[in-house]
């Protein structure tokens, strides 16, 4: 019953999509016989669990999971606990508002570890698509925690973090000197900051979430309340064309923003409240209490842990103090390879790490999802032409996440070939 459980948990904690539930555990998980004290084992490990209360999907999917559970039981049959009416009722009456736009998910590691993210439910949002966890970033997880050994004791710097998945697993499950998070776009990079606070800071200030949140800087409060009113008012709608969706230029992520931030300002009352927002969005790294920035860069560690840095990092204008900061032993990225227009100045900056010019000899590991063989081919070439050597890797051989592969994930271990410490 326990392991029962825990596929319900493990499922319902990562929004997996209901057609998971009735396609793989359909079988073992054996719903046309499970008696009443099961059914509240189920809800007390998903709806009605604290990691849920603490960190809840959003209401449309806990509706969902719910109606499914009865549907599922009633079809068979069974006799269907009291809890699981009580619960659905529950949640029906509850307010679906704004907040629903920005909810959370949970991811669990092998060493028992719970990665937990806030992320938007649209799949593209505000002109990018780094609001959500990418299958590639996953992918790469499992690989990384099957080879840890290359990554024990080592400094990592990440190049499009997103919100911070990767990151926040491979620091939680694998042993290393340092990480550092990189990001550029304005809502991206806010977000990412929060969901390494909610991930690292609880270990030192016993803070639980959203209680964190709810606490946190009125001028984070407010960034966050305005990033989760734009979401609400440009809801943008799933594509079903995954190529489409990953085709967005680099260029076109700040000023998809700035549109929809002109278009809100129309509708603010008081333009000192609104200046004040704006301001934010540069400088809210620097004025947070929990950030120090390193040597005056661009590059902040998280106080009460040196080791987890986050950088302000925009590839087509790279800063050499900022890059000289980081000193990486290893680079990571996943799905960052999408778009023609960014390939250039993505190569140019693993060129420029993997070329020793700041002190190190790092190797890259980037996790692609191949949407467009014209757009890897294209990101292949780019290294070539920069003398870069590449292989692909072999994949993870055990899936531990939830995602969709039907469409491949390749992962490319970059080096310059005056890197001596690595065999071709």
């Amino acid at each position: 019953m326990k392991k029962f459980c825990t596929l319900f948990q493990h499922s319902f904690s990562k929004w997996f999509q209901l057609e998971g539930f009735n396609g793989a555990y359909e079988k073992s998980l054996c719903l046309g016989n499970i008696a009443i004290e099961d059914q509240q084992a189920v809800l007390e490990a998903t709806v009605s669990s604290a990691l849920c209360s603490s960190y809840p999907p959003s209401l449309s999917y806990r509706r969902a999971f719910v109606k499914y559970l009865i549907q599922k039981l009633e079809d068979n049959e069974v006799e269907l606990c009291d809890e699981i009416y009580e619960s659905y009722t529950d949640l029906l009456q509850e307010t679906e508002d704004e907040d629903d736009t920005l909810c959370y998910k949970s991811y669990f590691l092998p060493n028992k570890e719970i990665v937990n993210l806030q992320e938007s439910v649209h799949i593209i949002s505000q002109g990018t698509t780094g609001l959500s966890t990418w299958q590639a970033a996953l992918h790469l997880a499992e690989w990384c925690f099957e080879h840890e050994s290359f990554l024990k004791n080592k400094n990592v710097l990440e190049l499009g973090s997103g919100l911070g998945f990767l990151g926040i697993a491979v620091c939680k499950q694998c042993q290393l000197d340092s990480f550092t998070f990189s990001d550029f776009h304005p809502q991206v990079l806010f977000l990412l900051m929060k969901n390494i606070e909610i991930n690292f800071l609880n270990e030192h200030f016993s803070l639980e979430c959203p209680q964190f949140l709810e606490n946190c800087e009125s001028k984070d409060k407010k960034m966050l309340k305005k990033i989760k009113r734009q979401l609400s008012v440009k809801k943008e709608p799933a594509m079903e064309d995954s190529c489409e969706i990953m085709q967005i230029s680099y260029n076109s992520m700040v000023s998809s923003t700035e549109t929809v931030e002109k278009e809100l300002d129309e509708h603010e009352v008081g333009s000192e409240q609104e200046e004040e927002l704006s301001n934010s969005n540069d400088h809210f790294l620097a004025s947070n209490s929990h950030w120090s920035s390193v040597n005056d860069s661009n590059v902040y560690a998280l106080n009460h842990s040196d080791s987890i840095r986050l950088m302000k990092f925009n590839w087509e204008f790279c800063n050499e103090k900022d890059l000289c900061e980081s000193q990486p032993d290893v680079l990571l990225a996943a799905d960052v390879v999408y778009d023609k227009a960014i390939i250039p100045f993505l190569v140019h900056v693993l060129n420029q790490f993997l070329s020793g010019a700041f002190g190190s000899w790092p190797v890259a590991y980037i996790a692609s999802t191949v949407r467009n063989e014209d757009t890897r081919d294209h990101f292949l070439v780019a290294l070539g032409n920069k003398g870069l050597h590449y292989e692909i890797l072999d994949p993870p051989t055990a899936k531990l996440f939830h995602y969709d592969d039907i469409i491949p994930i390749e992962i490319l271990r970059i080096w310059h070939p005056s890197n001596k410490t690595v065999k071709s």
